[in-house]
């Protein structure tokens, strides 16, 4: 993506994006409140932010990453790194993971397309929008709802 188009997308979603407290779920509101936004230990600087703050996701719901959809389970995440499952594929497979993380959901015209209709498909119950990637959370019993939540630039 062009350098100055992708920071355009970061301000943007900066600008619109909620912090924990313009959530309205409490799932959502304990993810933000007990893992983007808490205070974290100093980690390995060599690991990016958004490496570290996905490992913290995992270790928060007590799976594994696995980026093959036939290793399924309530203990494993689906991590998606190249957004080439289609839209009818990632709604099959929510079902089968605790939830499917998306990574770049605005590296491009297509992938920002893909994921406002992932966003608009009601299929998708909970979708929180992190700006570097996307998580999906199906959660029959609460009502369909699209969360972005600002990334945490400032943390360590």
């Amino acid at each position: 993506m062009n350098k100055l188009l992708s920071v355009f997308y970061c301000f943007r979603h900066f600008l619109i994006a909620h912090s924990r407290h313009g959530t309205h779920s409490p799932f959502v509101y304990a993810l933000a409140e007990n893992v983007i936004y808490s205070s974290s230990e100093k980690g390995e600087r060599k690991i990016r932010k958004k490496d570290r703050l996905i490992g913290k996701i995992a270790d928060y719901f007590g799976v594994v990453y696995t980026s093959s959809p036939q290793n399924t389970g309530n203990a494993k995440a689906l991590y998606v790194q190249d957004f080439t499952v289609s839209v009818a594929g990632i709604a099959t497979l929510q079902k089968q993971f605790r939830y499917i993380v998306l990574t770049d959901i605005y590296r491009n015209k297509s992938d920002r397309k893909r994921w406002r209709t992932i966003c608009q498909d009601e299929r998708f119950i909970v979708t929180i929008d992190l700006f570097f990637f996307g998580l999906l959370f199906y959660r029959p019993k609460q009502p369909k709802q699209n969360f972005r939540l600002r990334y945490p630039f400032w943390r360590r």
